[in-house]
């Protein structure tokens, strides 16, 4: 019972932080000229604080303080880990402070990835690492030396999702919670209880800031938060799914996939469209997701419940397949990513749809 009393402790530790600490960012983000000014791109109509990430991180770093005055095997197994944990953090706080430069002063995206690869690289030098990966039929892949480009991969990979990702009021800061969440229950339910505290408390400061940032938003998360959180999220999916022969990845990688399927989904095929049509995969655009659904005619809080919707349904998924031995896991990751195929289709043809009814309105009508 002592272990359910700490996870929730900091849950509600972090969620409070960052509640409280909101404000606080608001004022340093109009002091500091960290300012989003609205154009032709992005989908809110006044000048918006964006230094949100600030109330988030410190949030998320406030329970750690408090675990090393608790004594019980939660918190002795948290202090079994500091190596991981400060590799963690270490990388966290370098994209907090690129996102902090890039919202006030403004980076282009060459200098953030490098800084990016560079904090990837320091995770995989902490620890934490993807060593193996699980095969189909039961067996797992030692990766020997491309342990590290894999690791890069993904963390930079989920990190720019996540940034992508945050388009309109709410929307990173409710999937983030969602994802942790599931991750949390994944975790716990496997007895991984350094994770399941990383991951309860990433949820916790996601929650306690989204009053702010639920539409209309009196803040934004801004790059400060996005790359923040998406660092979090990957290291935390590292050691979650992939680390030491623990993984719960199933075959073909199919819990990671799923859970974080949202945002990778999003970058990968706004990024494909982008090449496609001669342009660089940087460039800005509003092709994304959430883009689209605003342009079916959603508003901000019906489109964000609508890709929290969609990342609850994932993150259900994940927790189900991790819990199912390997044979069942191939059966259903199968099942899965055809009906899934299949609701994309459906979409698309509903877009379409959508976009042909309107040009053939007459102006006026």
């Amino acid at each position: 019972m002592s272990q359910y009393k700490t996870y929730l402790l900091v849950m509600l530790m972090s969620g409070v932080g960052a509640f409280l600490l909101a404000p606080l960012a608001i004022r340093l983000a109009f002091r500091w000229g960290a300012v989003d000014i609205p154009n032709a791109r992005k989908v809110h109509a006044k000048p918006m604080p964006r230094m949100g990430g600030v109330a988030v991180f410190l949030g998320f770093c406030l329970p750690w303080i408090a675990l090393y005055f608790i004594d019980n095997p939660v918190t002795s197994t948290f202090r079994d880990f500091e190596k991981r944990f400060a590799a963690l953090l270490g990388a966290s706080t370098a994209m907090f402070l690129l996102g902090i430069f890039d919202d006030i002063k403004g980076a282009d995206a060459p200098k953030k990835l490098v800084i990016q690869i560079l904090a990837a690289i320091g995770l995989w030098s902490g620890g934490v690492r993807i060593e193996d990966l699980a095969l189909p039929w039961g067996q797992s892949f030692d990766l020997g030396w491309f342990s590290l480009p894999i690791t890069v991969l993904w963390v930079v990979g989920v990190t720019n999702a996540i940034n992508l990702l945050d388009g309109i009021d709410g929307l990173v800061s409710g999937v983030t919670a969602v994802m942790a969440l599931s991750l949390g229950i994944i975790n716990i339910l496997t007895g991984n209880i350094l994770i399941a505290l990383l991951t309860l408390s990433l949820a916790g400061a996601c929650l306690g800031f989204l009053p702010y940032n639920h539409s209309p938003a009196r803040i934004f998360l801004g790059d400060t938060g996005s790359l923040t959180i998406g660092m979090i999220l990957a290291g935390i999916g590292i050691m979650s799914l992939y680390h030491e022969g623990r993984q719960t990845a199933g075959p073909l990688l199919s819990v990671p996939m799923i859970l974080f399927g949202l945002p990778l989904f999003d970058t990968v095929r706004v990024m494909a469209q982008r090449a496609l049509r001669g342009k660089s995969i940087f460039e800005a655009d509003k092709n994304h997701v959430h883009h689209r659904l605003l342009e079916m005619g959603m508003n901000h809080r019906q489109a964000a419940w609508t890709l929290y919707a969609v990342a609850a349904g994932l993150g259900a998924t994940a927790i189900l397949l991790s819990q199912l031995e390997r044979g069942r896991q191939l059966i259903f990751s199968a099942i899965f990513a055809a009906l899934a195929a299949g609701m994309y289709a459906v979409w698309r043809l509903r877009l379409r749809d959508r976009f042909l009814d309107d040009a053939d309105d007459p102006p006026g009508s």
